[in-house]
């Protein structure tokens, strides 16, 4: 079921939908390949195990890996409302101002995915830290009759095929980290590097 395609969503010009309309999670196609070897060039620039020394929140350690200064607080706003079935705040909307302003102030398709980067490493990768395997219990796809359902990733903690998390050696090395600095023997509890 992973294998059938992501549920679409509507173009904007600023805020989350700018976002959502613009990151490899949510499109297809040439546009899904072309937005995904963004996100994979840039985590490519990341080596993981130096992920692991790293001090602070997860999302600021890899916000500075990837040679960004942001606001958490940004990140999380977004990440609350990332999905397209959740109701868009005000505060995720001037928060993706600040993040894009963060990226260098050019609202393009590199800029919206590595936003997308430490969108999705904020939640899942709390979740991890906290010791739910999947970290995300599901994803949403279309059938083929049209129809947005749930498919539940407890086979596939990190997704597959094409749209698979590119950052799972990133999100466990994190995982790790903080997980280690609270008790040094629950870092093997998590799944394998892969």
């Amino acid at each position: 079921m992973l294998d059938l395609p992501v549920p679409g969503v509507p173009d904007g010009e600023r805020g989350m939908a700018w976002l959502r309309a613009r990151v490899a999670r949510f499109s297809e196609g040439s546009d899904h390949a072309r937005r995904r070897a963004l996100v994979e060039r840039e985590l490519a620039a990341i080596d993981p195990a130096e992920l692991r020394w790293a001090d602070g929140h997860h999302v600021e350690s890899l916000a500075q890996a990837m040679g960004l200064t942001v606001a958490v607080a940004d990140v999380q706003a977004v990440a609350a409302c990332y999905q397209p079935h959740i109701p868009v705040t005000e505060q995720a909307d001037a928060a993706i101002d600040r993040l894009i302003a963060a990226c260098g102030g050019v609202p393009d398709e590199l800029t919206a995915n590595r936003i997308g980067i430490l969108v999705q490493a904020c939640d899942a990768t709390a979740a991890l830290i906290e010791g739910r395997n999947p970290p995300v219990p599901f994803t949403r796809r279309v059938d083929g009759d049209g129809n947005v359902i749930e498919v539940s990733l407890a086979g596939s903690p990190f997704g597959e095929g094409r749209h698979a998390c590119p950052g799972q050696a990133h999100a466990l090395a994190l995982a790790r980290t903080r997980i280690v600095t609270l008790d040094p023997g629950l870092g093997d509890e998590l799944p394998s590097d892969g």
